[in-house]
């Protein structure tokens, strides 16, 4: 029997999973895999973005016509998006009055909301055949099956969980459905090593524990989804499917955090980058209790991701707050000593090594999360000394994360207010002002000075005149590049200044003879003078007769390119 199967990506985006463009998620790819295993043929398995569905109309009339549709969505945690926005409450709405038989599943089995400071509404569906409260891709299995065989479609809810056996059946199998992304070759795939968190105390706000024990997947499982994704051109890989990097098949102990296993994280990360061409290999998500509690096993492991890794890597650390009250009644994963020793020895991995193509393999990143119970404004006193305390250290930071909590059903948190909003609005506000001026305006300045060159920048949209870019990474720097490039190419660029959240990018080579006075007027030590007489002395045959006249740019004439 043939059908037409459509799986419509609303976007996830949890703690350990996000799957907003240039990133396609788990979710979407083990669908099309458990339709592969169950017996549909992959030309009829077909896959819509929510931004596809929006501005083309083929994309609509693809889902409207489809005889099963899938929907996957849900944001678990608060986000800013360049690529893509998430699938609103109205569209899901929307969809659900489309004649397919229809299936709801993902991260939105734990409530709907789209900001951070909100408590999560949770719906009942109306209007979906099939709502997913268990694996939306162990439901898809059943499904494809059933289609097959004739049999009647499962209705209501569907409760079943899927076990790391299944996810070694689904994942290559449908790793064909890439090629079906709109950003393709350039997308990012969320790779999954575990699900669920080995803490024996969850967080107070994470969705996390709530998947239970951890389901651990084998390094041989991994490398054969990998390989199938390399086969389709996939050449851009975030491990970051998992809470906790250096809890991928841990050592259980006594203690709260199991020791990190750097002999499977490493045959793991060195197995992937032997299959060659591999663009980009980072990862998501490393636990700072793990780091303190286990710092020489902790470091080994991180020693090893450093070394198989590409550069421009972060390691996320949730500090969520530097206040111990705070950390007490959420039961968060460390002390403010624990992170800052976490930050020491990720500082000591990645940042005192020579650079590779500029950038540092790996550095350390800080979360923080507003508005959790126990919050006060000397909370934000507290977090403002830490930071404090880091740069006066010299120590490097990536990119510091500032959220508000979002409440979700089943949490801690859930019964331990009613409002997900900081009670501290101005406190919130001055702190949130502070760090972007104070700490990260100089880290930017320190990761990426002045004449850092940034290889393979995505051009993915205009903002006026200025092209936005950025390279495919786990946490990829923004770089506002003065002038209207073509899009979806990729470009190198040299940073020529700075904001707290970007940085300013002149592309490569620097074709002076064709450069616009806009953009020579962004090269440092280049006044709009200067750029008029560099344009009324062009053209120049080579880089001795442009240092002729112009020996202060002698440390950007590397980057020049002449007739």
């Amino acid at each position: 029997m043939e059908v037409n199967v459509t799986i419509l990506d609303g976007y996830v985006d949890e703690p350990t999973c996000l799957g907003v463009p240039p990133y396609i998620s788990t979710y979407v790819r083990y669908i099309a895999g458990a339709l592969v295993a169950s017996g549909i043929h992959p030309e009829n398995i077909h896959y819509v973005t929510i931004d596809s569905y929006r501005r083309k109309e083929c994309a609509k009339t693809l889902v409207k016509e489809s005889d099963v549709l899938f929907l996957v969505a849900g944001l678990t945690v608060p986000g800013r998006y360049l690529g893509g926005t998430p699938i609103t409450l109205k569209e899901v709405e929307e969809i659900a009055s489309l004649p397919a038989y229809k299936v709801i599943g993902g991260p939105v089995k734990f409530g709907f909301t789209m900001r951070g400071g909100t408590r999560a509404l949770k719906p009942a569906f109306p209007g979906f055949d099939l709502v997913c409260e268990g694996d939306i891709e162990l439901s898809a299995f059943y499904i494809g099956t059933a289609v097959l065989k004739g049999k009647s479609l499962p209705a209501g809810t569907f409760t079943l969980k899927r076990s790391p056996e299944d996810i070694a059946e689904f994942a290559p199998a449908g790793a064909f459905i890439v090629k079906q992304h709109p950003y393709y070759p350039h997308v990012m795939c969320e790779v999954e090593t575990y699900r669920g968190c080995e803490r024996k105390h969850h967080c107070s706000f994470c969705t996390e524990g709530l998947y239970g024990k951890p389901q651990t997947r084998t390094v041989d499982s991994i490398l054969k989804e990998v390989k199938s994704l390399h086969r389709f051109g996939v050449k851009h890989f975030r491990i970051g499917r998992q809470p906790n990097i250096l809890g991928y098949m841990a050592k259980s102990g006594k203690g709260e955090f199991p020791e990190p296993n750097a002999k499977a994280i490493c045959e793991l990360f060195e197995g992937i980058r032997s299959l060659g061409d591999i663009k980009t290999l980072h990862i998501d998500n490393a636990n700072p209790g793990t780091i303190s509690a286990h710092p020489l096993a902790s470091k080994k492991a991180l020693e090893c991701i450093a070394t198989y890794n590409t550069e421009g890597d972060v390691a996320p650390l949730g500090l969520e707050s530097a206040d111990e009250a705070v950390v007490r009644l959420n039961s968060l994963k460390a002390k403010p000593e624990d992170v800052m020793k976490a930050v020491e020895i990720i500082n000591q991995v990645g940042a005192y090594k020579e650079r590779e193509n500029g950038l540092h393999k790996l550095l350390p990143g800080i979360n923080i999360l507003v508005g959790l119970p126990g919050e006060t404004k000397g909370t934000f006193e507290k977090n403002r000394a830490f930071l404090e305390s880091i740069l006066e250290r010299g120590l490097l930071l990536r990119r510091i994360n500032i959220r508000q909590v979002m409440v979700f059903e089943g949490t801690a948190i859930a019964g331990m207010t009613r409002r997900a909003k900081t009670k501290h609005r101005r406190e919130f506000e001055r702190f949130r002002r502070w760090v972007r001026e104070n700490i990260d305006m100089p880290m930017m300045k320190k990761v990426f000075p002045t004449g850092t060159v940034i290889k393979d920048v995505l051009t993915e949209s205009y903002d006026g005149n200025h092209t936005m870019g950025r390279q495919i990474a786990t946490y990829p720097l923004l770089v506002r590049i003065p002038a209207r490039l073509p899009l979806f190419k990729k470009v190198d660029v040299v940073v020529v200044g700075h904001r707290e959240r970007s940085v300013l990018g002149v592309p490569l080579p620097l074709k002076v003879n064709e450069m616009s006075h806009k953009l020579l007027s962004c090269l440092p030590g280049v006044s709009r003078k200067m750029a008029s007489e560099i344009i009324l002395r062009k053209p120049f045959k080579s880089a001795e007769e442009f240092l002729r006249h112009f020996p202060g740019m002698r440390n950007l004439v590397k980057y020049m390119e002449f007739l």
